[in-house]
């Protein structure tokens, strides 16, 4: 779909909340990196994200955050374009004018620059998360992963599948010139904060709002999937909801009771022998690698399924040695869980068997 413009009057609490949001960024960076920097509040609109990458002006930084307690699971997506996120890296670092004029030419975005941009991000959620506390209840946002996203790249993860409410806004770091940056939710979290249905410019007259809509494409393709026999347990501890999206439907396929856990909820070895346990580790959660470990060394009928977010070498090593049945890069294809949980499925199964006569 194309980028489609909020219905006047059905925005109105959803607005006042993103806008306290946006009006943040610019004191808050300028105080971090020592220079002014302006933010102007802009436009609000819905993406998907076909439209939103093709809506971006160039290669863009973004910082996600994982939204908890209420809306556990669920992304702030922040994207600033990067010669603007490499000037405040590199003011960041106090590098000195003349090269990160470089680097702003250069256009690259990578290595300290990347981390850097990371300390701003855990900084800005900071201050998102004390400003939405008080207009929201039980509510909260940290920092999460950092990435790059480009017109072209219709293969990122980072910007999730859900549609968006975007709020843009302009942005001006000292002297350089004016960028376009923004703030996005998906629709059901921007519903809730709305305290009621958003309806765009596109709306029919039906006026089923967006997020009902999603929602309802979502069921009708698990429902689509036949339903096997349930013959196990499967608990999964994710962050992403891309994760969770297509471990239900793996889960249905393969005949798994899928139990989801809190985001911030360690595992209780103890609580999960003879079942599947499923982690996703993102970058910055390495200590769900500890998890894995602990599990294996206290529950051995306990069968541990890693997605590795960003499946570098050096993560790979850290799967294996955390004693993890089964290792898959993420994002991955959905057959390709479903064939790794039916192959740890029946392992369990084979194992729960009880001994033929004469084998004891």
């Amino acid at each position: 779909m194309a980028a489609t413009a909020l219905k006047e009057g059905t925005d109105t609490e959803l607005r006042s909340i993103l806008e306290s949001v946006v009006s943040t960024i610019g004191e808050t960076l300028s105080s971090l990196v020592g220079r002014d920097i302006q933010v102007k509040p802009d436009e609000m609109l819905v993406h998907d994200k076909a439209s939103l990458l093709a809506a971006l002006p160039g290669p863009s930084a973004v910082a996600r955050g994982a939204m908890d307690k209420d809306v556990a699971g669920k992304h702030m997506l922040t994207l600033i374009e990067v010669p603007d996120a490499v000037s405040m890296a590199g003011l960041l670092m106090m590098t000195p004018d003349d090269i990160i004029a470089q680097r702003r030419e250069s256009g690259t975005f990578e290595g300290e620059d990347v981390e850097a941009f990371g300390e701003l991000g855990n900084v800005l959620y900071s201050g998102f998360s004390k400003v939405l506390r008080d207009k929201i209840k039980n509510f909260d946002v940290r920092m999460q992963d950092q990435g790059l996203v480009q017109t072209s790249d219709s293969e990122t993860d980072i910007l999730g599948t859900e549609s968006l409410v975007t709020f843009s806004f302009k942005m001006q770091v000292a002297d350089s010139p004016e960028s376009i940056g923004l703030v996005g939710i998906d629709l059901e979290t921007a519903e809730k904060w709305n305290q009621g249905p958003i309806q765009t410019s596109a709306d029919d007259g039906n006026h089923e709002s967006a997020a009902s809509l999603a929602h309802k494409h979502d069921d009708d393709g698990l429902e689509s999937i036949p339903a096997a026999p349930i013959r196990g347990t499967l608990a999964s501890f994710v962050i992403h909801s891309d994760v969770y999206r297509m471990l239900r439907r793996s889960c249905r396929r393969v005949g798994l009771d899928l139990c989801r856990h809190g985001r911030g909820e360690i595992p209780n070895p103890a609580a999960h022998r003879n079942e599947v346990v499923l982690l996703d580790i993102p970058p910055a959660e390495e200590r769900r690698f500890g998890w894995c470990r602990r599990i294996k060394d206290l529950s051995k009928t306990t069968r541990v399924v890693l997605l590795l977010h960003h499946a570098s070498r050096p993560r790979v090593t850290q799967a294996f040695l955390s004693q993890a049945d089964a290792i898959l890069g993420f994002p991955c294809e959905e057959q390709e869980l479903s064939q790794k949980l039916e192959q740890i499925l029946g392992e369990l199964q084979t194992e729960d068997e009880p001994p033929a006569e004469g084998d004891e």
